[in-house]
């Protein structure tokens, strides 16, 4: 090998060492400004808040019919939260700061996927491909106030946690709810028909996007059954 191949695989080796120190040395850089991405156990113990948070918007909305809320936002970061149609100063201050902590917590979860590839934050959610209202006539239209909890006067929130996979259908689904009974087949009839109705609108979905992208994507939808009313779907929190 002469002097000037010698160079020039000098060259060549100092050029791949540059570009590997500099590959190490942006790359936490670069993490850093997309986020640091949360493990499995922190993305579940989130959600498992984020439900809780769901059950006490619920419990104190549904005395205020007139209730709506919204963000602001100052370069795509969460500043302030907005409600109206609360007149109880001290539950108006509460949902501030819970749906406070909702959406910042959603906004950590964003772009991380569980282990069977479901997104719990997205950019843009999974919608009804009629909008909220066709969803609520929809699902109504499906449900059922079963008789013996009716007349057992079993009545509360179920909140239906789905997903919403890449097709729009719904592959799975699952309740939750902080209704307590001591006869608990009349609870799973509740959770049943909630269910059921809901997976009838399978297929009728838009998917939810992450930067254009289709995703399936988890989302909750509550539904109250009042044994002295028809059962109803409160506003959608997102």
């Amino acid at each position: 090998m002469n002097i000037l191949e010698r160079l020039n695989r000098i060259k060549s080796i100092s050029g791949l060492v540059t570009a590997l120190i500099l590959l190490i040395l942006f790359s936490p850089l670069q993490a850093q400004q997309k986020g640091e991405s949360l493990s499995e156990s922190e993305l579940e113990r989130l959600e498992d808040r984020n439900m809780n948070y769901l059950i006490q918007i619920n419990e104190i909305v549904k005395n205020y019919p007139a209730f709506s809320y919204s963000y602001k936002m100052d370069d795509g970061k969460l500043q302030d939260v907005v409600v109206t149609g609360v007149d109880n100063d001290m539950d108006r201050k509460k949902l501030e700061v819970v749906l406070f902590d909702l959406k910042s917590n959603r906004n950590k979860m964003k772009t991380t996927a569980n282990r069977m590839g479901v997104f719990y934050s997205v950019d843009e959610e999974a919608e009804f491909k009629g909008g909220e209202e066709a969803l609520k006539t929809s699902v109504l239209s499906n449900l059922e106030y079963p008789h013996e909890a009716k007349n057992w006067g079993l009545e509360g929130t179920i909140f239906i946690k789905f997903v919403v996979d890449e097709n729009g259908s719904i592959p799975f689904a699952t309740t939750s709810s902080n209704i307590d009974t001591s006869v608990e087949m009349y609870l799973e009839d509740l959770e049943q028909q909630a269910i059921s109705a809901l997976k009838a609108t399978s297929g009728d979905w838009e998917p939810a996007a992450i930067d254009n992208v289709q995703v399936a994507s988890l989302s909750v939808l509550p539904i109250t059954f009042d044994f002295e009313k028809n059962p109803t779907l409160p506003s959608l929190i997102r």
